[in-house]
């Protein structure tokens, strides 16, 4: 398998790979959906209002861990397997002091996301679309409220932060970092290409839109981390941190008032931080 995916084009193996994530997909939804109803024969899985209010944690199962351990993990994981010991010049492991970088570069993008949005708001107010996005958005999070919310089991909110918190977090970074960034660099060898690119399809694949451009800063950030630090476990660990935060806020419906507003006390200092530290990496030689 290895040998036959080396000899095919550069995009060519991105197909199969999709492909690959595709048929992993409904293998695994074909199982849980088996799990599930013999474990629990009673319950409706085609009844989403009844799974949501009473089997939030068969939810999860029916619905978000095929997409990400089979879309998204399953040729993040093969991708890896095939090309660990490849083109490690891109990626080589670098010392304590850029992985302190890519933690730091993490933190000030996080900081800035009312800023992006900010920036995303206005994108959306001028194409008319803004309205739309924000019912879309605030549908989305009523839906996750009934999932996990105060009126939701302990269970249910446990499971989330495995699901949504770590789960997903391990399988964006092999899948959107460790296998598409990394492939796009290794035959393009052109970093922001490949930065903006998989940042791009990062946030588009989220479905997200009132909230793109925060998502695709939070994808490049991602990505220079990977870049930088030589492994993908940094954004493994503190993409999973952010989701699990979000679960929590969720939870909880006590999302920090600073993140609400862009607030110039920490706007100001957040950029000088993005600035001084690709300064440091990428300009600095120049």
């Amino acid at each position: 398998m290895k040998d036959r995916i080396n000899s095919l084009t550069p995009f060519t193996q991105i197909i199969v790979f999709i492909l690959i994530g595709g048929i992993s997909f409904v293998l695994i939804n074909i199982i849980s959906i088996l799990v599930v109803t013999a474990v629990y024969p009673e319950i409706p899985t085609n009844n989403l209002d009844v799974l949501y209010d009473n089997y939030p944690v068969q939810f999860m199962f029916l619905y978000f861990l095929p997409f990400q351990l089979g879309f998204l993990l399953t040729p993040g994981l093969i991708y890896f397997l095939i090309t660990r010991n490849k083109h490690s010049i891109f990626f080589q492991t670098r010392s304590f002091i850029w992985v302190a970088w890519s933690i730091l570069l993490f933190i000030s993008a996080f900081l800035l996301l009312p800023f992006f949005e900010l920036i995303n708001e206005s994108i959306t107010q001028y194409l008319g679309v803004y309205e739309v996005l924000v019912q879309e958005k605030q549908f989305s999070d009523a839906q996750l409220v009934r999932l996990i919310g105060k009126n939701a089991s302990f269970e249910a909110y446990v499971i989330a932060i495995i699901v949504i918190g770590v789960v997903t977090g391990i399988a964006e970074e092999f899948a959107f970092r460790r296998f598409l960034f990394r492939h796009m660099l290794v035959h393009t060898n052109k970093l922001w290409l490949s930065v903006l690119g998989s940042a791009f399809v990062f946030a588009l694949l989220h479905f997200n839109y009132i909230q793109f451009i925060p998502i695709m800063a939070f994808g490049i950030a991602l990505a220079l981390m990977y870049h930088v630090s030589g492994s993908v476990w940094p954004g493994v660990v503190l993409h999973s941190l952010n989701n699990a935060l979000n679960v929590y806020w969720l939870r909880n419906e006590n999302f920090p008032e600073w993140m609400e507003s862009v607030h110039s006390e920490i706007t100001i200092p957040s950029t000088l931080l993005l600035m001084g530290l690709i300064w440091v990496k990428y300009l600095k030689k120049q």
